[in-house]
């Protein structure tokens, strides 16, 4: 996987790899200089005591040394076990004493007293690293700098003899939907398939320009911003962090942007918010001007947060995949997407879907195991097919719509199964209705609790020379009338025969990036 980075610094030494916008500036990395620092890295992981398959566990926020540490490992035969920054002590430490690792490196001294004080200084009998460096350390980027690159290019010429695609390459904690975390490991080969897929399908061109601010801890991010820019030979711009997204894009100027749906929402709400302030930006206003594309992963898409970008002319483009996959399985691109679909299968893999409407999935992006849990793999796996717990259907055109998970069914009295979060997206088509939750286990029909979108519910009710501001009941006729029309409209023969409204948003929403 980091072959790529030796044939750029090669064939392009001095053309821009990394955007790193801070303050005032943009620093800019080119592909040499990075390339001279993830060598260096090599080096030093091995001095330390790192060899071929040890893992070692990376605790940060993206940053650029986490890049160098990442394809360091890599050079290396390693296997890079990255832990959520967001973490707090106790999860990283059950995290750490799972994975067993050679080395831990964390971004700061608090992490390692927070270490010490969760495991009683178990997760520190071994060796530790801190980035930012501190009282008893410099910082890691300085203890390298001076390593000879004579020492990387020997570790490059035992990798390319040694190379093994089946071989482990790093190992993931994802939660999936049962909350409890799951150690998927993926392989050389999985990695390397899922990117150069993705490259044939968006077809980059070295002026190609990704803003990051997703966390590489998650495959999402790490495949498609990370590895991605990695094969096609593009260039990657690093947010600063969520809350400076809108400024980094301005500063970097991004043709593409890869995010989560909550995202885009908020991109939304921020364009309509200050359309009624009478201040009115766009999505490029917000995300700079050679932005073409966006693309949506990680979770489902509203349609009318889909609606709102090709309404704006700037194409967002959901796709679908897991951790278990590497993570891409269907992207949509620029010639082919569909309103409510995830796109097609990416080249090289197969998709299927079982008779219950599971979709199941095979080719060279299926994980190699849970770490440590053959019984829950071969209960992932079975004849080479991942089944990923989701229920959709294919149309004749090859497009794929996910329609629920398999655990989230709801079974009805009546015998009848329903999919609720389906039924929670076609109530979310409406602008009347913000958020919705569907219940009904065990009684024979479906009920809907909806938070109404109250601006807009309060325009609608508001009669000419009434006072704006005045409170809404949610139990009189005339405020219910709008939901009983909706609901009648989204879902016409389903099963839902009672709606209550809350006045508040169900769960607690993060701050809106500026």
């Amino acid at each position: 996987m980091a072959a790529p980075l030796l044939d750029w610094a090669e064939t392009s030494p001095s053309r821009v790899a990394l955007l790193l916008p801070g303050g005032d500036a943009v620093r800019e990395v080119t592909w040499e200089q990075l390339t001279h620092d993830v060598l260096r890295m090599a080096a030093y992981l091995r001095r330390s005591g790192v060899e071929r398959a040890d893992r070692v566990v990376l605790w940060s926020d993206n940053r650029y040394e986490w890049i160098v540490i990442d394809l360091a490992i890599l050079l290396l035969g390693a296997v890079h076990v990255p832990l959520h920054g967001s973490l707090s002590p106790p999860a990283a430490a059950a995290q750490i004493a799972h994975a067993e690792p050679k080395m831990v490196i964390v971004s700061s001294e608090a992490m390692v007293a927070g270490l010490q004080r969760h495991t009683g200084g178990l997760a520190l009998q071994r060796p530790i690293e801190v980035i930012e460096g501190g009282c008893e350390w410099l910082p890691l980027l300085e203890r390298t700098a001076n390593l000879p690159l004579a020492e990387g290019d020997e570790i490059v010429a035992e990798s390319a003899e040694q190379f093994d695609p089946e071989a482990i390459t790093t190992i993931l904690y994802s939660s999936g939907t049962s909350g409890e975390p799951k150690a998927v490991a993926l392989t050389q080969a999985n990695l390397i398939s899922n990117c150069r897929a993705i490259v044939s399908v968006f077809e980059e061109a070295p002026d190609e320009r990704r803003l990051n601010f997703l966390p590489f801890s998650h495959i999402y991010a790490r495949t498609c911003d990370l590895y991605g820019w990695l094969t096609g030979g593009s260039q990657l711009a690093l947010a600063r962090g969520r809350e400076t997204v809108y400024a980094d894009c301005q500063a970097t100027r991004p043709t593409m942007l890869n995010a989560v749906p909550f995202f885009y929402d908020r991109v939304m709400q921020t364009v309509l918010q200050s359309q009624r302030d009478g201040a009115p930006v766009g999505i490029r206003d917000l995300l700079g001007p050679r932005i073409r594309m966006c693309i949506s992963g990680g979770a489902p898409l509203p349609v009318s947060t889909f609606d709102f970008f090709h309404q704006h002319d700037v194409p967002l483009l959901p796709g679908y995949g897991l951790t278990e996959s590497s993570p891409v399985i269907s992207m949509s691109t620029l010639d082919a997407f569909r309103r409510g679909a995830v796109g097609k299968a990416i080249p090289g893999i197969e998709v299927r879907f079982a008779d219950d409407g599971e979709l199941l999935t095979r080719g060279p992006h299926v994980m190699k195991e849970y770490w440590k849990d053959p019984k829950l793999t071969r209960e992932t796996i079975r004849d080479g097919w991942l089944y990923t717990g989701d229920l959709g259907a294919i149309d004749e055109d090859g497009y794929i719509y996910i329609t629920g998970r398999k655990k989230e069914l709801l079974a009805l009295s009546t015998g009848k199964k329903a999919v609720p979060t389906y039924i929670e997206s076609l109530l979310c088509r409406d602008p009347l209705i913000q958020q919705a939750m569907v219940v009904g286990n065990d009684r024979p029909f479906l009920a809907a609790i909806v938070v109404p979108n109250m601006e807009l519910l309060r325009e609608r009710l508001t009669q000419p020379g009434a006072d704006p501001n005045a409170a809404i009941d949610l139990q009189a006729a005339e405020t219910c009338a709008p939901f009983q029309q909706a609901i009648a409209q989204q879902l016409r023969d389903l099963l839902v025969r009672e709606v209550f409204a809350l006045p508040v948003l169900i769960g607690m929403l993060s701050p809106v990036p500026g």
